[in-house]
């Protein structure tokens, strides 16, 4: 017995190694091992100290010994200071790896998919490619401190989805079965999923951890063997004053076999008063109720408050009905009261001695404004009226109760003091009552009066010029830029249909051609075979958006011998720019035959503008590839491209073209929408023709089989070009905005393709250009729209009529910007639509200051005629229309009373 007792010992705090004598096995161990085994999630959610983590390694080594790989992640050493939700999920990723023991270069992973993937996705990819794969074993997931997720500066309800997903997986792929979680932690459940738009965290099998029972808690009994009598009766009394608690029971037992003395009767109850009741904070060593206390005092005072009184209903009736509601809930947490058969009674003696009434009410006292009131009351058995709050001191007490959750006790003090306030009220309601009937006439009277008024003609100018002038000040810096763009955007988006240009033949090379060749770049004698497969079709002509400044063996000679031998063959080149080095054309082709493939973007990446020619370091003009294409066209035709005037003599190149029946205006910075833009080389508002579907279109498969008739080509532009995704040879457009899929490019062969349509159709068909007017017509348009919202707030006196009508307008407005872009004209709809809002709400704004001033002085005056008949129902009714004023009108309503008095 002697050897039993020097190896035995008692552990206070901290977790229980598997071996320990002291660990007492409960009906949670063996629920958690069921359940593990079965594969199902678990939660053992309770309050500290309870012997979660003992219960946990428990668990884990009989796991292990089952060849289970059981991984232990504790949220406590991830921290709160710089954590960020990246650094959060790859600790985690972390924890994981190292717990399966991976040789597996998680970093350079977690690098890799950062582009593509957010930190939760890639922890999902990572558990269902990497984990899943690599382990085959089952594996448990045990994650302590849960609550750790609580106080994070960012939500985390998706790391809790993740794990609501992985169960829901199961049903699709099998491997989900070899995967379980478990949670520990002090939380409910309902916590644990913040956004409560979101599903709840629902699944799982909750473990409850309950106190130590007699039964469970026998093993306990040999550390005592030697020290007391009656090991069996001191273990019993040990437990009546722990009420189980596995911390508090370890503690006692350990002072029991320290502290005892076989001879006393009441051992166990002299042990716990001297050295865990009295001075409880001093002697509280480790720390047990000290957490308790911090748990429920430290916190919200509203929470804390009615958590206190909750906690005091349960110390004066002995127990309450135990409800799912939040309060029972987090005063369950704190350990302080446990669920005994469907009651809430506090946990233990020990705690209800510690924490008795006299603690509640001193920490109540600490929190209310109206202790000594509420305290005074309840001792008159709440009977008492004279100690019911009155006057300011009632209204202290609202204003501090305001959107707290109070205790029952509280509710029912300051209703008490606010039905006794009503009473007193009730004396006063009548001239109360006259005052604001007195009141609501004089407003209505000064409301009549005032509705005749109306904003003088000098705010018509000034709100109108004012307003204008800011928009415009806005729009020249450039705020409103990205506006219009995307206004135009979408009017190309509504213009679009289904007709193709019947002029233009493109020929793509996509990816399964690629595939079909074997090879990129495309062998020169696959180029030379489908050009003269399609010149033998007799086309207008042939344009090459292919680089080939390089030979790219097979079929060289055959393709520079097509080069040579055919006129009406264009090719492509790159001319350098700022974000561009140079790519030669073909060193056989003349200079006539070559344009370039530049183009420009505007800031958001998208091609809205066309380039259709630039000025070399030769001093020579270089055309692009759809427009040295399209002029070719017209030039069978006998269109001839003439200048129409120059701006300077020593210029370049004219400012204005003509071409058949088109005018070709050069592209200003500030056209338009633009503010500041590049207007190197001569450039166009590049009006589309439409998408990819709006041009016919063959493969060059179609082509090298034969399979194209002749009369789809004969006579027709034909553009060769890459729309293969692996080229990049794609760019925005103002049809690549989509609401509900990503936005698609267009390629740049059919970018050319529409540079050559629209220089063909405007010459030809006298389709109209993209054209601006001049800054000062823009100005006179944006203005006059202002004039309009001006106009309809001065006319109307309705706020629903001025929204009809501000509506009505609107879309006016929006249907003739539309009707004038189908016409070639972009009309500035953004400041205009912006002119004619703030127009109206700013003369709504400045009549209702003026109408209120009149109000009143109206209101007033009346008030101040009726004090002679009615003094103290015209004094209350003042004192009213003083608490709705500003501080000017009320200093004027002082200074009318002192008159009256």
């Amino acid at each position: 017995m002697n050897e039993n007792n020097t190896t035995f010992s008692y552990q206070i705090g901290g977790s229980l190694a598997n071996e320990s004598p002291s660990y007492v096995e409960r009906k949670a161990d063996r629920e958690l091992d069921k359940a593990l085994k079965e594969g199902q999630f678990c939660y053992v959610l309770n309050s500290r100290q309870m012997g979660k983590s003992s219960l946990r390694i428990r668990a884990m080594e009989r796991l292990q010994a089952e060849s289970t790989v059981c991984i232990f992640i504790d949220l406590t050493g991830m921290g709160i200071q710089d954590l960020t939700p990246e650094k959060w999920y790859a600790g985690i990723i972390r924890s994981l790896v190292r717990g399966c023991q991976l040789q597996f270069n998680w970093r350079s992973w977690w690098r890799e998919k950062r582009d593509i993937f957010t930190p939760v996705q890639r922890m999902s990819v990572f558990i269902e490619d990497i984990l899943l794969v690599e382990v085959t074993q089952k594996i448990v997931v045990f994650i302590d401190e849960i609550d750790r997720v609580l106080s994070q500066k960012f939500s985390l309800d998706d790391f809790f989805a993740l794990i609501h997903s992985c169960y829901q997986k199961r049903q699709i792929n099998s491997n989900y079965h070899r995967l379980t979680f478990t949670l520990l932690g002090v939380a409910a459940p309902r916590d644990l999923v913040v956004d409560k738009t979101q599903s709840p965290f629902d699944i799982g099998t909750a473990i409850n951890l309950q106190g130590f029972k007699f039964k469970e808690a026998l093993p306990l009994m040999s550390g005592l063997a030697d020290k007391v009598a009656n090991p069996k009766q001191i273990l019993a009394e040990i437990l009546y004053w722990t009420g189980g608690q596995p911390f508090l029971t370890q503690k006692l037992c350990k002072l029991v076999l320290e502290k005892g003395n076989n001879q006393e009767k009441t051992l166990v109850a002299n042990i716990v008063e001297k050295y865990i009741i009295n001075d409880w904070e001093t002697q509280d060593e480790p720390e047990h109720l000290r957490t308790i206390r911090d748990r429920l005092c430290n916190r919200n005072s509203s929470k804390t408050i009615r958590l206190l009184g909750l906690y005091r209903e349960i110390l004066q009736q002995g127990k309450i009905e135990l409800n799912n509601s939040a309060e029972h809930i987090e005063l369950r947490l704190s350990g302080l009261v446990v669920n005994r058969r469907g009651n809430l009674e506090v946990n233990n003696p020990i705690y209800a001695q510690i924490f008795n009434l006299a603690w509640v009410d001193e920490q109540l006292g600490q929190l209310r404004p109206y202790d000594q009131a509420i305290a005074n009351w309840i001792a008159t058995n709440n009977c008492d009226p004279t100690y019911l709050l009155k006057g300011k001191d009632l209204q202290h007490a609202l204003t501090w109760a305001l959107g707290k959750s109070l205790a029952d006790i509280d509710y029912q003090f300051l209703v008490a003091s606010q039905d006794l306030a009503k009473q007193e009220a009730e004396k006063a309601l009548a001239a109360v009552e006259a005052a604001s009937k007195l009141l609501a006439i004089a407003r209505k009277k000064a409301q009549q009066r005032v509705n005749k008024q109306r904003l003088d003609h000098k705010w018509l100018s000034i709100i109108t010029l004012g307003v204008t002038g800011f928009i415009l000040l806005l729009r020249c810096t450039g705020i409103l830029q990205s506006w219009e763009w995307n206004l135009l955007d979408r009017f190309f988006y509504w213009r679009l249909s289904a007709e193709k240009e019947s002029r233009i033949v493109v020929v793509t090379i996509d990816e399964q051609d690629i595939k079909a060749v074997g090879q990129w770049p495309i062998p020169d004698r696959i180029l030379a075979t489908a050009i003269k497969k399609l010149k033998a079709q007799q086309p207008s002509a042939i344009a090459l958006d292919i680089y080939r400044d390089l030979p790219v063996a097979p079929g060289t000679q055959d393709l520079r011998q097509i080069f040579n031998s055919t006129p009406n063959l264009y090719v492509v080149e790159q001319v350098p720019d700022d974000s561009n080095d140079p790519i030669t054309p073909p060193p056989t082709v003349s200079q006539e035959q070559v344009g370039f493939s530049n183009v420009i973007s505007d800031s958001d990446g998208k091609i809205r503008r066309a380039l259709l020619s630039i000025v070399g370091e030769d001093k020579q003009t270089r055309y692009s590839l759809g427009t040295i294409l399209a002029l070719h066209y017209l030039k069978e035709r006998g269109i001839q491209l003439e200048p129409v005037n120059r701006d300077r003599p020593s210029a370049s190149f004219a400012s204005r073209y003509r071409l058949g029946e088109a005018i070709f205006e050069r592209f200003h910075s500030n056209d338009g929408g633009y503010i500041g833009a590049d207007e190197g080389g001569y450039q166009i508002l590049l009006n589309f023709w439409g998408t990819e579907a709006n041009f016919r279109q063959y493969s060059l498969t179609e082509v090298l089989k034969g399979e194209i008739a002749a009369k789809d080509i004969r006579d027709r532009l034909i553009l060769i070009g890459s729309t293969a995704e692996s080229i990049k040879d794609s760019f925005y457009t103002p049809y690549s905005k989509s609401w509900f899929r990503s936005p698609q490019k267009m390629s740049g062969v059919f970018i050319h393709a529409n540079v050559t349509s629209q220089i063909i159709s405007a010459a030809i068909d006298n389709r109209p250009l993209l054209r601006t007017y001049n800054k000062l017509l823009e100005s006179l348009w944006i203005l006059w729209w202002g004039t309009i919202g001006v106009i309809i707030s001065w006319r109307l006196q309705s706020a629903i009529a001025i929204c009809y009508y501000v509506c009505l307008t609107s879309i006016l407005l929006i249907i003739t910007c539309y009707l004038a872009f189908l016409s070639g004209c972009w009309l500035p709809l953004i400041p205009a639509l912006l002119t004619l809002m703030a127009t109206v709400i700013m003369a709504i704004i400045i009549t209702n200051k003026q109408r209120d001033r009149l109000r009143f002085h109206h209101t007033l005056a009346f008030l101040s005629a009726k004090y002679p008949q009615q003094p103290i129902v015209s004094r209350i009714a003042l004192e009213y229309l003083k608490q709705s004023e500003n501080k000017d009108n009320s200093c004027l309503i002082d200074e009318g009373i002192k008159q009256l008095l």
